[in-house]
């Protein structure tokens, strides 16, 4: 059977990205690939839906990918630019430090290192919301937390696993992958957070966050009886100084989107990409009210600029690349192989949204990245939950979740390689502080979704 092909294919594209090869290259090479053999197996149309054909295979393949981009570039590619380059703004003019400063100076009258972990996952998980960068959030935290953690006694190792998993869930409209659910789902990006995510996401951290006291004391007693130490390497605070009123900037974009919307007022409708040019706009107009230097403002809009640059290049050509493969996917008819198959062994929701989750995991772990993980697949999640009867979110929703997650005990991803290399443990040591609290999330997001359902 031809789409038994997929497989060995979807193997030799996880072992190079393993191997460190490029992933976007890897999955449009792969993509290209599956529809080359679904042509020659005479598969099923693989060009979008209201693409016209060149007049030629070969061009065609490659008119998918200009296709795909046209559409990702002007909805969800625009988005996630917007919110890069926003989130990249807010590092420079110190707003992000400013607003970890704020949130976190209240950690400093507590005593007892494991609740202060706890606590410190969840202040991180809450600033992800407004900053979704992982290893940004990790660092900026490092650096705001270092004298309180060492201060109270908490372990370099027991610091690196929490700050390793803040943004774990990946959560609110500031997120690529939420804004990837949401387009899937087919709802906005606040309505996702708000109508989705939220509950769940509360649920989750809670948690994560007890099982980070329990697991992160047990290992801390465990290399205390091995003679095990590592040193915690601290970060000099080389941000910008910014007045404390600037932590409003980063979670202005939020307010807007969730006080004109459905929730609040409803004759008024801002998206993702206008709230932060409003942002942004009062950002610098903050900055300049501060600094009173009107050409460094001006000219600091090249750093909201280079930010969208920077995520083009990583997360939106991801999504191109990522889209790609799945329509390879489909022309080689692994996806509708896959749907006959679990029809015929009875998979329901259930078994069908823990199969595609193991799926999402096992990428995750191998490439690192949630995003690659989720994208690659989520566009399969209107067409599975068609299938077994449920709504497209009860499936995008443990889907989305679990990507992040997984990437954060996979000790190749970056945050989790940026934190060991702050505490000075190797990642492979580090992931097995991660992973019990990772599962334990898991299993709720997993539970949470099948009462739900």
């Amino acid at each position: 059977m031809v789409a038994l092909l997929a497989l060995p294919i979807v193997f030799g594209a996880g072992f190079l990205i393993v191997k460190k090869y490029n992933t976007q290259a890897v999955l449009f090479g792969t993509g290209l690939l599956m529809m080359l053999v679904g042509v020659v197996a005479g598969g099923p149309e693989f060009l979008p839906k209201g693409v016209t054909s060149s007049g030629s295979t070969l061009v065609d393949f490659f008119l998918v990918i200009k296709s795909i981009a046209s559409s990702t570039l002007a909805k969800l590619g625009l988005i996630i630019m917007a919110v890069g380059g926003f989130s990249k703004y807010m590092g420079h003019i110190g707003a992000a430090n400013a607003l970890v400063k704020v949130t976190t100076k209240p950690l400093a009258a507590i005593n007892n290192p494991y609740i202060i972990l706890a606590l410190a996952y969840l202040l991180g998980q809450f600033l992800n919301v407004f900053i979704p960068s992982a290893v940004g959030l990790a660092m900026l935290l490092l650096v705001a937390l270092y004298p309180v953690l060492v201060g109270i006694g908490c372990t370099p190792a027991s610091v690196a696993a929490v700050l390793a998993t803040t943004a774990c869930l990946d959560l609110g409209p500031a997120s690529g992958a939420s804004n990837k659910a949401a387009e899937v789902i087919g709802i906005d990006a606040a309505s996702y957070f708000v109508e989705h995510q939220l509950f769940v996401g509360v649920c989750t951290a809670l948690v994560i966050a007890a099982l980070h006291f329990v697991s992160q004391k047990w290992f801390d007693k465990r290399d205390q009886a091995k003679g095990v130490e590592y040193e915690l390497q601290a970060k000099e605070d080389t941000s910008r100084q910014a007045p404390l009123w600037f932590a409003v900037l980063p979670v202005l974009p939020l307010v807007l989107l969730l006080t004109f919307s459905k929730f609040a007022v409803t004759s008024v409708k801002i998206d993702v990409v206008t709230a932060m040019f409003i942002s942004l706009a009062v950002a610098m107009l903050s900055d300049y009210l501060y600094s009173r230097n009107g050409k460094a403002v001006a000219a600091s809009l090249k750093v909201y600029l280079q930010g969208m640059g920077e995520v083009f290049a990583g997360v939106v050509s991801l999504i191109i690349a990522a889209q790609t493969f799945v329509v390879g996917l489909t022309a080689i008819g692994f996806i509708s192989a896959m749907l006959g198959a679990a029809t015929h062994l009875g998979f329901g929701y259930t078994l069908m949204v823990i199969m595609l989750v193991a799926i999402i995991g096992v990428t995750a772990l191998m490439s690192g990245s949630g995003n690659a993980a989720f994208f690659s697949f989520s566009n399969l999640a209107p067409d599975v939950a068609a299938h077994v009867g449920v709504s497209t979110a009860a499936l995008a929703l443990p889907m989305q979740l679990s990507a992040g997650i997984f990437r954060s005990f996979s000790p190749v991803a970056g945050v989790v390689i940026a934190c060991a290399g702050v505490a000075g443990i190797p990642p492979t040591e580090l992931v097995k502080r991660t992973a019990i609290p990772m599962i334990g999330g898991l299993v709720t997001v997993l539970a949470i979704t099948f009462i739900g359902a």
